[in-house]
């Protein structure tokens, strides 16, 4: 995936608040000066957060602090690929310049710097700020400023959510390094069912495999054998929950040439072996 820099908000306006519908995303791993509240109302796949690589399925709420690389792809990886979504986007000092330095207003100021890391809320929290989200884009410029405070004061004292991205992911990328990782994604999400040394990946970037080495963990935080192993976990996940295909083929299309060691790093991620996952969801299915 491509790591592009937007600029959202255009500066006559104080934020964008808007409902949108795909067949499919597989809109680039970007990132932009704006915080971004995104409401996934359907739809499931790949949610991708600075060096965090983790599914989704509607109903999803997600805070993204300004810059930090992110998308959500469900192309290939899901019989459910339309995507249906509310997003707002604001910059820190749409009110002003120190608006949430106030001391009122603390708690928000919290929450904006928690969600660098990016922020998964829990459901509670998602269907109260889901129903706040779905009336708000009908709202004048006036009355979306009101709500949008409301959304931030409970999202800035709920409790249960999940920091998704590590604390040490460095997003703050320049042109030339945002345009070779870009490569580098686009290059891992178009092959990573198949086997990619290296020496391969590596070319990519036009470094030698030691000097990639270095450079992925930098922006990753992870190998590119951790990230690969993360990625296809994903898919398999995915595989697992649609369809009753064996193990071994499921292993095989996610990129996994020996049963075994699937089994043992789906266990070690999951915490369950790939049947059990799967039987999970043929129960779920069947009720």
């Amino acid at each position: 995936m491509r790591i592009f820099r937007e600029n959202i908000v255009s500066p006559e306006n104080l934020f964008v608040v808007k409902e949108e519908q795909f067949k499919f995303n597989d809109f680039p791993f970007h990132s932009h000066p704006e915080f971004e509240i995104i409401l996934i109302t359907e739809g499931s796949g790949q949610r991708m957060v600075g060096d965090s690589i983790t599914e989704f399925a509607a109903v999803d709420l997600c805070l993204f602090g300004a810059n930090l690389p992110h998308t959500f792809y469900t192309k290939g990886l899901s019989k459910n690929e339309a995507i249906k979504q509310i997003v707002i986007q604001f910059h820190e000092n749409f009110l002003g310049a120190g608006f949430f330095d106030r001391k009122p207003f603390k708690k928000i100021k919290n929450l904006l710097h928690r969600s660098s890391q990016g922020i998964l809320f829990n459901d509670d929290t998602t269907a109260v700020i889901a129903q706040k989200m779905s009336v708000l884009v009908t709202k004048n410029p006036a009355e979306v400023v009101i709500g949008l405070l409301d959304i931030l004061n409970v999202l800035s004292v709920a409790a249960d959510y999940s920091l998704l991205s590590s604390p040490g992911f460095l997003h703050d990328l320049t042109f030339d390094e945002s345009s070779r990782m870009s490569k580098v994604y686009d290059y891992i999400l178009e092959n990573f069912k198949r086997d990619l040394s290296l020496d391969e990946v590596a070319s990519v970037a036009y470094l030698s495999p030691s000097a990639f080495c270095r450079y992925f963990k930098k922006f990753t935080r992870k190998t590119l054998s951790e990230f690969l192993t993360d990625l296809r976990i994903g898919y398999a996940c995915k595989l697992l929950q649609n369809n009753n295909m064996g193990i071994s083929r499921i292993s095989h299309d996610a990129g996994f040439n020996n049963v075994s060691y699937f089994n043992r790093k789906f266990k070690a991620i999951k915490g369950q072996t790939p049947m059990e996952y799967q039987r999970h969801f043929t129960i779920k299915r069947a009720n």
